[in-house]
């Protein structure tokens, strides 16, 4: 969520609050609807699989009901009460492919970025190098990606750290949430900033230097590589 509140996502009925830095799931086969109960706008970034699905032949779609399926507005979702304690799932319910856990909160996400790299000041490994901090969404269930096709993370960066060049096998995109930053992606460079986006294909050379703290919501189609045996990441000099 990039801005705003005050608007509802229904995800097969379950009505799920949107809120600023949140990352809201709404996976496949699950009908999905939003409702706004003020009159002021709300902008979210919408992160589909459509194209992969497009040029696999197996993409399918479905109208839903013709009114809201639920006008309620409560603060936790059905799925936040039932999965959202750290660490202790329902024993009666199987193992999922995407995340039953329709919310994954910002304030959960802003307190792991921040631990971590306070630990890194106190010597107790967990960032990604020196600055860099980054937490990866997952399911519940089963411990891997929040979604069977997509990977969802936020990274933040201290000022003036410069990250080490990756390449990855797998198509990215990049979202700043806030702060300011310079992207090298491959030969290009760009001057990046709050609410801007950018893109970085597959096996293509990318790095950061964040002029302030910097956070960026980052989603990949990697899972999908990895699912074929084809992933592959090289850091630094390696190629």
């Amino acid at each position: 969520m990039l801005e705003g509140e005050g608007v509802w996502t229904n995800v097969d009925g379950d009505a799920v609050a949107m809120r600023r830095g949140d990352l809201l799931l709404t996976p496949s086969w699950a009908f999905h609807e939003h409702q706004n109960v003020t009159d002021e706008p709300m902008a979210w970034l919408d992160g589909l699989d459509i194209p992969l699905f497009s040029k696999l032949d197996g993409g399918f779609f479905e109208f839903g009901p013709d009114q809201l399926s639920t006008r309620e507005t409560p603060e936790r979702s059905r799925g936040e009460r039932l999965w959202g304690q750290p660490g202790l799932r329902p024993i009666s319910r199987p193992d999922q492919p995407n995340s039953p856990l329709n919310a994954y909160r910002w304030e959960h996400t802003d307190a792991a970025l921040t631990a971590q790299l306070e630990l890194q000041d106190e010597g107790v490994p967990g960032v990604i190098e020196s600055g860099h901090a980054g937490v990866r969404f997952s399911n519940p269930t089963t411990g891997k990606d929040a979604l069977v096709t997509m990977r969802t993370e936020m990274r933040r960066l201290r000022a003036g750290t410069q990250t080490v060049p990756v390449r990855t096998v797998g198509s990215a995109v990049w979202q700043v949430f806030e702060g300011e930053a310079v992207a090298h992606v491959g030969d290009k460079v760009f001057e990046i900033a709050k609410g801007d986006l950018f893109v970085v294909p597959s096996w293509c050379e990318v790095s950061l230097s964040a002029r302030t703290q910097v956070d960026l919501f980052r989603f990949s189609d990697e899972p999908v590589y990895e699912a074929l045996g084809l992933a592959r990441t090289s850091r630094g000099e390696q190629q």
